[in-house]
């Protein structure tokens, strides 16, 4: 399985965005909700999956418990490495489990997005319903739901 892992790793070298432009990040008092700040946005939903700009697909990647937590590590690291040319990022929780953590990491690669070349983009994997979140008791909405933060989670989730 070594073996595969060295190729898959070069595989995830290879899928790094080329090109990637330099961001210049800045940080304003305040934020101008002018016209062309808004025409940055797509109107439509995205067309392409991650997996379509950076040429990988979820087949390529071994069930985790095929791998070990040395493997897992490396795979995590050059992964969340990758997605970050593409200006991508997700927002699972650092005490995840390593193997978890892997599983949610190569399901990016289904998840449609538009690349932005301006800002981050983060990949909200929670569902905002504990039972049924990918992340499962790692869930982060959790503490919303426990602390009485949100009164009414389809509110927060539909933006009323």
């Amino acid at each position: 399985m070594e073996a595969y892992i060295k190729h898959l790793l070069t595989d995830i070298l290879e899928a790094e965005r080329p090109d990637q432009p330099v961001l210049q990040y800045a940080y304003p008092e305040f934020i101008d909700d002018s016209q062309e700040e808004d025409d940055r946005w797509p109107d439509a939903d995205p067309v392409h999956s991650f997996g379509y700009y950076c040429g990988l697909q979820q087949e390529q990647f071994p069930p985790a418990h095929m791998l070990s937590t040395p493997q897992l590590e490396r795979l995590c690291a050059a992964f969340s490495k990758m997605m970050f040319t593409w200006n991508l990022d997700t927002d699972i929780p650092d005490d995840i489990p390593t193997p978890k953590k892997y599983q949610l990491l190569v399901s990016t690669l289904d998840i449609k997005t538009e690349i932005n070349d301006s800002s981050l983009t983060t990949f909200e994997l929670c569902s905002f319903d504990p039972p049924s979140c990918p992340m499962g008791e790692y869930c982060t909405c959790k503490q919303f739901l426990q602390d009485d933060a949100l009164e009414n989670i389809d509110d927060y989730q539909h933006g009323e």
